[in-house]
């Protein structure tokens, strides 16, 4: 069998990282006097290792974040009151996997969006979807799809993620419609235990026991 044809049958199977490469793997295997298991091990690793990263590549773009940042870029210096111990929690992403919800609350600053953005990364690293919408944007969908009459559409994609982010939220003035559409994404999302990221700047304080 001819390289050509091999490479023309490793892209129709979708092997297209194997079909790249295969003068070089058949090359080196030959050269080394690679075992049949070891030689098909090394091309079934690349194909798993190219898709996983493909796979990541594509909820990293459905994640919608406004930046790309982890954890390790967070300074827990210039922010003491902060607990790692707290945010290493939520970076096991049981919270996903238990459908609960997460509230980032303080004044502007103190770095609520990072850490959300943080929290998204690990969960698409981890295989979970996720996505990210600051609250004057999910406002604005919102009267957009009202129009358009598209709005059972808006509301099941944001039911949809495991991992909802909504960003600012207190920040802009929700109007009655959309405040009633926040209303039934958060409600559909806990009757399928999606999990839930809100940051916000409006502390409420109480004095009930």
């Amino acid at each position: 069998m001819t390289t050509q044809l091999l490479t023309e049958r490793l892209s129709q199977v979708g092997w297209h990282q194997t079909a790249d490469q295969i003068d070089g793997l058949l090359e080196d295997a030959s050269r080394d006097n690679v075992p049949y298991s070891e030689f098909l091990n090394t091309i079934l690793l690349n194909e798993i290792e190219k898709r996983d990263s493909v796979a990541l590549e594509k909820r990293l773009l459905k994640a919608k974040l406004p930046f790309q940042k982890t954890i390790h870029d967070f300074d827990f210096k210039f922010q003491p009151s902060i607990s790692e111990k707290r945010v290493n929690e939520v970076l096991t992403c049981r919270f996903i996997e238990n459908g609960e919800n997460v509230l980032l609350l303080g004044p502007p600053g103190v770095g609520k969006t990072h850490l959300s953005v943080a929290f998204s990364m690990e969960a698409v690293i981890k295989g979970y979807s996720s996505l990210f919408i600051r609250a004057d944007d999910f406002i604005n969908e919102c009267r957009k799809a009202e129009k358009a009459g598209l709005i059972n559409r808006v509301i099941k994609r944001w039911s949809r993620p495991d991992l909802l982010i909504i960003d600012e939220l207190g920040y802009f003035p929700f109007d009655d419609f959309s405040a009633n559409i926040l209303f039934q994404v958060i409600s559909k999302r806990y009757d399928k235990k999606g999990a839930l990221i809100i940051t916000s700047n409006k502390i409420t304080y109480s004095n009930k026991r």
